[in-house]
């Protein structure tokens, strides 16, 4: 036997005894996890965040984390003075079995406050503050979260050097577990504004910053101004970095200059998209935008939207192309003003439209929640459409102008996906008459929408809305890009695009005059980014107020799954309408980026 074959018989030796060493001594797991004790609550619970299950290693987690976990879960449900003590395996035992055993003691309940020191802020003003209710039990998070939240109100006095002592007062008696709310506070010098600047502006100009404080020299430094401002900063769009720098409070001054440092980004835009309406329709858009003209961030934004129906019955093109200019503080003022021109093209069998024109439009947002628009548009269109009888009417070339208005109020939270909150528009137009132009209609827009958290994973969403478009002073014809719509995947699902309400002869929508939707969905957290939606929707279109009726209207039913993003949830849904024959298997797919309201 050549020495070649000697070590690899020894090297094969040696591997199968390593092999053997680590099959014995593999990791040990845990076979049982038991309590001990007066439990207030569920196994699971208490061992929330520990990391500590049946079958894992025992060298995964320690009898340290376990503990400090379980008293942890007990605290934050008021048991203050609990123990905890663990009985952790050995390496050489036959069983792994960790014991657990509890001490709760009392548990500590709201009772009443004592608020001692500085009185700058009022007991009722202070008493609204506090996140627990009288008789809740009290946990180390919610006094951390009163103090900090006391702190921040003398903070947006100017009170910047504030301090506030807390601590539970003992029990009441023998017999009884509330407790109170024991608050020192000492408020220190209010703190004023001797000046603010910006650093690192090369491109934007230092005023488009400085307008977003709405503070002045010698104003009492409030920090929710400072922190609004940041915001605002942060949404121009045009900074990757803002940093507030306060000189002068760490010295103990009493005057602080303020000083914003800003890092600029790389502001130009390029928005491409494209995506699924429904199965009937598919879209495409391409925008340019530059966010900071002259330094000054009026914005200009150049680019169009392409849809294509796809229906094999009803084909067709939608395109429009737009130049849209904004300025955020028209003449200075906290006026927003947009001036835009655009072409309209629509062609499907049975409706032809084009336009081109332009609009001006003016916003102002009150007390943050509330946006008041109005604008004025011009164009020149004309258009050809099908009506409910077969018969074609011809619009040539003509003018149309309208002056419109709107106020919304909106308290969602958070923006993207809301899980609180309600949004609420009313809105209106007149085009011809005082307005101008050669075609006379009126439209009102109203709508609601209400979402409920009736716990962290579940949100019940609603939403209530109707429209009217109608002629006045003889006319009764309406351009079909004005008409009202239903169907599809933020509307009313289990129908196709558009295709509810008055219809032609061959069955292509015609769109109409008078709108009524409303849609329910209940949303369920479910495992990390995925959720789902269970939603019923109802809807319909008619011709005159006097044709509404339940027996024209269309329902939809059927569930979803969400999985959240940055961008928001991405959503596919499949509904259906139970009033049809064979209704599942003419139910639709619906796939898109954000709730369907």
């Amino acid at each position: 036997m050549n020495s070649k074959k000697i070590r690899l018989i020894m090297s094969l030796l040696i591997l199968l005894t390593f092999s053997a060493k680590v099959e014995a001594l593999s990791e040990p797991t845990i076979d049982t996890v038991t309590f001990s004790g007066n439990l207030p609550f569920s196994d699971k619970s208490l061992l929330r965040g520990s990391g500590l299950h049946e079958g894992v290693s025992i060298f995964m987690v320690s009898s340290n984390q376990v503990r400090d976990a379980v008293a942890s879960n007990l605290r934050s449900y008021g048991y203050l003075d609990c123990s905890v003590s663990i009985d952790w395996p050995r390496w050489e035992s036959e069983d792994y079995e960790v014991k657990i055993n509890v001490i709760t003691g009392r548990q500590s309940l709201l009772g009443g406050f004592v608020f001692l020191g500085d009185t700058t802020l009022s007991i009722s003003e202070m008493t609204e503050l506090c996140p627990v209710d009288f008789g809740s039990p009290v946990s180390p998070a919610d006094t951390a979260s009163f103090r900090n939240t006391i702190l921040s109100q003398y903070a947006n006095l100017g009170y910047l050097r504030a301090d506030a002592v807390i601590e539970l007062k003992p029990f009441t008696s023998d017999s009884s577990n509330y407790r109170s709310i024991q608050l020192t506070i000492s408020r220190g010098s209010r703190c004023y504004l001797g000046g603010i600047s910006v650093a690192g502006s090369e491109k934007v100009r230092e005023d488009v910053v400085l307008r977003e404080f709405d503070l002045s020299p010698g104003d009492s430094l409030n920090m929710k101004v400072i922190r609004e401002g940041l915001s605002a900063v942060y949404s121009l769009g045009l900074f990757s970095n803002v940093q507030i720098e306060y000189n002068g409070l760490a010295g103990g001054r009493d005057t602080i200059d303020v000083v914003v440092n800003v890092t600029e980004q790389d502001y130009i835009e390029i928005d491409v998209a494209s995506g699924y309406i429904s199965p009937e329709a598919v879209f495409g858009s391409v925008f340019w935008r530059q966010p900071n003209i002259m330094g000054n961030n009026q914005v200009l934004k150049l680019g169009g939207t392409y849809t294509r129906y796809i229906a094999s019955d009803n084909s067709g093109n939608e395109f429009e192309p737009q130049i849209v200019y904004e300025e955020p503080w028209f003449l200075s003022s906290r006026w927003s003003a947009q001036l835009k021109a655009d072409y309209y093209y629509m062609q499907r069998d049975h409706q032809e439209e084009r336009s081109y024109g332009g609009e001006v439009g003016f916003s102002r947002k009150f007390m943050d929640i509330w946006r008041f628009t109005t604008g004025y548009r011009i164009e020149r269109l004309r258009y050809r459409s099908t009506e409910e009888d077969s018969a074609e009417v011809v619009q040539d070339w003509t003018n149309i102008a309208r002056i419109s208005t709107g106020l919304t109020r909106d308290t969602r939270m958070p923006l993207i996906n809301p899980v609180r909150g309600s949004w609420i528009k009313i809105a209106g137009s007149v085009s011809g008459g005082i307005a101008g132009g050669n075609i006379d209609f009126y439209t009102t827009d109203g709508e609601y929408r209400l979402f409920l958290p009736f716990s962290n994973k579940f949100v019940l969403a609603g939403r209530a809305a109707g429209s009217v478009v109608l002629g006045y002073d003889g006319n009764t014809s309406i351009p079909p890009n004005d008409r009202l719509y239903l169907g599809g995947g933020t509307t009313v699902r289990g129908y196709d695009f558009q295709t509810l309400g008055p219809e032609d002869s061959e069955g292509n929508p015609l769109g109409g005059n008078v709108l009524a939707l409303g849609n329910a969905e209940a949303r369920f957290a479910v495992l990390g980014n995925f959720g789902a939606v269970l939603f019923c929707d109802a809807g319909g279109i008619w011709t005159e107020l006097r044709d509404i009726s339940i027996k024209t209207a269309g329902f939809g039913i059927g569930a979803g799954i969400r999985y959240n993003t940055l961008i928001g949830p991405v959503r596919l849904d499949y509904g259906f309408a139970p009033t049809w024959e064979n209704s599942l298997r003419r139910g639709k797919v619906y796939f898109a980026i954000g709730q369907a309201f």
